[in-house]
């Protein structure tokens, strides 16, 4: 159970945590786990009954990608941060000091423990990247609208580290359960020929992988490929 700034753990008595923001809602189950040589409190709790949907008053379709981590159909995008790629070259140092250490030795253990918490460094700062843009998506939307992507398929081939990087499942689950907080829709829609079809007049325009730019020649419409999809 939780007192305060404390977990009871059994047969350990209380143990102080930090508590980075207030508790909501009834406790319903308490995990300790460690992770990269820290340990950590998580805390399950019942929030009761999800708000009521509110009234779709603005709209907005958002369409992942690599150029861009997400772009707006009203335009905006966010900038695809790249975690994993800046963090590269000094993972790789770290791997390879881990690789010259003699197994078994104190030295390697903390070899190991940095090389750990590098990919840990990297896995929050995709989470927390995430989680900012869902909030600021729902905060303006009643309804946002994602492709329904077969993440799992598209990770099999030449782009699949920069779509594990981008973390595009992440974005979609964040925009998912923060809609749901904020009685917002959060709407799958089929993802086949949206950055082939017109935005505008719904003409198929076809292009290859490298045509950042879609021209319609029936309605005149020229857009950045993305925002288009979107």
């Amino acid at each position: 159970k939780i007192e305060d700034d404390r977990v009871v753990v059994p047969k350990l008595g209380p143990v102080r945590f930090y508590r980075y923001r207030a508790l909501k809602g009834l406790v319903r189950e308490v995990e300790i786990k460690r992770s990269a040589g820290r340990w950590y409190v998580c805390i399950a709790c019942d929030l009761g009954e999800a708000p009521e949907k509110r009234p779709v008053r603005s709209v907005v379709g958002i369409d992942v990608g690599l150029n861009a981590f997400a772009v707006l159909s009203n335009g905006e995008t966010y900038a695809n941060p790249r975690f994993f790629r800046k963090a590269e070259a000094k993972l790789a140092d770290r791997q390879r000091v881990l690789s010259r250490r003699r197994t078994g030795s104190a030295r390697r253990g903390r070899s190991k423990l940095l090389v750990i918490r590098t990919h840990e460094h990297i896995a929050n700062q995709r989470l927390d990247h995430a989680r900012k843009v869902a909030k600021d998506v729902v905060s303006r939307f009643d309804l946002i609208a994602f492709e329904d992507l077969s993440i799992g398929n598209m990770t099999r081939g030449n782009f699949a580290k920069s779509i594990n990087d981008a973390a595009w499942g992440q974005l979609i689950r964040c925009i998912q359960l923060k809609a749901e907080e904020a009685g917002a829709w959060a709407v799958p829609v089929d993802p086949h020929g949206t950055s082939q079809r017109c935005s505008r007049c719904g003409t198929v325009v076809r292009k290859e992988l490298g045509d950042r730019i879609h021209s319609c020649g029936m309605c005149s419409l020229v857009l950045d490929r993305d925002h288009n999809a979107a």
